[in-house]
């Protein structure tokens, strides 16, 4: 036992907290952002001793991009003398945490990094600027990027905006524990690979639609070690082509069971050769404006599979037959006219339901983004996904909610979605009190509060085993959302709980609640990052 443990163990004035094991407050620690944990440091040497090791997990460092463009003249002196100052301001902390002595058990603590720099400012007088390169202060990335060697436990690296070279692989090959890469919208330079490939079990390479990026085909192995990797984020738009080329053409990847990845109509051939080299594959994301692809011959077994988050159209290839208890729907699509990119919204939203019920396994999770809430689509809901415990629907604005009367008659003349989970006609009961919140508080041409008062009153169902409805807005528009704020809430959320019994949770827009017994509680949300 060390001075500091015996120290502590034996102060029988300390307050009870101050008493705790020191695996207790590690484990509190963990609830804390950042910030917080630097307060709760100053406290007494036992919170410093404890919580340290969380503060010096994660270090972050911002760089100043070297190539700022100023958009007037006058201020290109001004622009290239700030350069330098923020670049040693940047070094001079990182030198001095690196070089003191007494910081030695500190080094091993860091086990993330993040590189960023920040992106350039572009103008039209590159003319001008270009005299004035020699002010410039030496790259970023070759002044900061030799102390990450320093940190011999790190776990996690992410780069951003970085120019890689040759000089930098080095440096990223030298790392003995490295497992994590995240490469963010970085530079492959020609012939900047290594020759041994890294044993990275989590790469991730994303980038924006600005260009000129490219990446040479001997890299991809480089990054992609079918002997460790097991998740791949690939939703680089210039060089994913690419990179899918290589991997379609690499051994097989037993380990991978992580894929979220970006398809272009080109790529759609590799990408499905690449499937068949993922056997234990459990988690399968299609990225958001993919190519509506389909495989031209059929997939391989993929008998792993268990979450599938993607278009609606390669569901019907994926799921029927697997065993995939977890989905999540994009229904806006990218379409083609002309060769202009357009978008469209998914409806034939009760075939893909039908498809979705036939998985292998009870399907217990389902999200849906823009998801339009008609009566058709619930109730195929309810009826094919019975064993539904957590349901999430992004909304967007429909048709205008129904009158009870509409919706008596739509249910009494279906009949395929007439009938209730269990089996009996949409009923009216306890509709009294909720119809005169509607009648009080929600606007009648609002969907978002409107389909609530259909769910609170039984005119839509929803699935009986429900623990979870989480329902938000998938537009930029917000008001049916803040709406929402100012009704009786808690009385549409008791009629809930009594005509679906198990449910626990409930998020409407900006409030979630939730039940612990028979009592219900309510949180205001905070969608700020932190």
């Amino acid at each position: 036992m060390s001075h500091f443990d015996t120290e502590h163990s034996n102060l029988e004035n300390n307050p009870p907290i101050l008493k705790l094991p020191f695996e207790i407050l590690d484990y509190c620690w963990g609830y804390l952002r950042r910030q917080d944990l630097l307060q709760v440091s100053r406290v007494s040497r036992v919170f410093w001793y404890t919580s340290r090791s969380r503060i010096f997990q994660s270090l972050t460092v911002t760089l100043p991009s070297p190539d700022i463009l100023p958009f007037s003249q006058n201020l290109v002196r001004l622009s290239t003398n700030k350069v330098p100052k923020m670049l040693e301001r940047a070094t001079t902390r990182i030198t001095s945490f690196y070089s003191d002595p007494g910081a030695g058990e500190l080094w091993d603590m860091v086990q993330d990094w993040t590189i960023a720099a920040a992106p350039a400012i572009r103008s039209n007088i590159r003319y001008f600027v270009r005299s004035q390169e020699k002010n410039l202060a030496p790259s970023p990335v070759d002044v900061i990027f030799p102390f990450v060697s320093c940190s011999r436990n790190l776990r996690s690296l992410e780069l951003v905006r970085m120019n890689l070279g040759r000089q930098q692989w080095i440096i990223i090959e030298s790392l003995p524990v490295l497992e994590t890469l995240r490469l963010i919208s970085c530079l492959f330079p020609p012939s900047s690979h290594l020759e041994r490939p890294l044993k990275l079990k989590e790469l991730a390479i994303a980038g924006d639609s600005f260009g000129p990026r490219s990446i040479e085909e001997p890299l991809v192995p480089v990054l992609c070690n079918p002997a460790y990797l097991e998740k791949l984020t690939l939703i680089d738009f210039l060089i994913t082509h690419t990179v899918l080329a290589v991997l379609s053409s690499m051994a097989p990847f037993p380990h991978l069971t992580y894929l979220s990845i970006f398809v272009t109509s080109p790529s759609g051939d590799h990408f499905f050769r690449f499937l068949a080299a993922i056997p234990a594959l459990a988690t399968l994301r299609i990225f958001p404006w993919s190519a509506n692809i389909t495989p031209r011959h059929p997939l391989p077994a993929l008998s792993s599979l268990r979450s599938y988050d993607g278009y609606p159209n390669l569901l019907s290839y994926i799921v029927p037959g697997r065993p995939v208890d977890c989905v999540c729907l994009v229904l806006m699509m990218v379409t083609t006219n002309d060769d202009q990119p357009g978008y469209a919204i998914h409806s034939e939203l009760v075939s893909t339901v039908r498809d979705i019920s036939l998985s292998a396994v009870s399907v217990r999770k389902l999200a849906i983004e823009y998801f339009l809430p008609t009566l058709d689509n619930l109730a195929a809901i309810a009826k094919h996904l019975p064993d539904l415990h957590h349901l999430d629907l992004g909304l967007i604005s429909g048709p205008p909610p129904l009158t009870p009367g509409e919706i008596i008659t739509l249910s009494e003349s279906s009949s395929e979605f007439g009938l209730n989970h269990a089996g009996e006609p949409l009923d009216t009961v306890d509709t009294v009190q909720v119809r005169r919140i509607a009648t009080k508080a929600i606007p009648s041409r609002n969907s978002f509060q409107g389909l609530l008062v259909w769910l609170a009153e039984g005119r839509a169902p929803l699935p009986p085993k429900l623990v979870t409805l989480r329902l938000s807005h998938s537009s930029t528009e917000n008001e049916d959302v803040q709406c929402v704020e100012g009704i009786k809430q808690w009385e549409l959320v008791r009629c809930l709980h009594s005509r679906y019994p198990r449910l626990c949770e409930v998020e409407m827009g900006g409030c979630r609640w939730w039940r612990e017994d028979v009592h219900w509680s309510r949180e205001i949300l905070d969608f700020e990052e932190t």
